[in-house]
């Protein structure tokens, strides 16, 4: 992980719900699937994954499907 923020607390739960779902499912989740687990609306779970993405807890291929992975 990078060392220029920290995780935040809302980071840490979006990080625990798609491990969760890697566990359960053996595949990783989508944006819609993040967004219904947490109850917020697809656009503020996409803003969480970027910023994830952006401080190198999660890697995500663009465009492709299931591609959250954890770093």
């Amino acid at each position: 992980m990078s060392n220029s923020k920290p995780i935040t607390q809302i980071e840490a739960e979006t990080l625990r719900l798609i491990r969760t779902f890697i566990e359960k499912n053996g595949y990783s989740p989508t944006i819609a699937e993040l967004a219904a687990s947490a109850g917020v609306y697809g656009n503020a779970m996409c803003e969480r994954v970027a910023r994830l993405h952006h401080k190198g807890a999660i890697t995500k291929t663009p465009r492709i499907a299931r591609s959250i992975r954890l770093a």
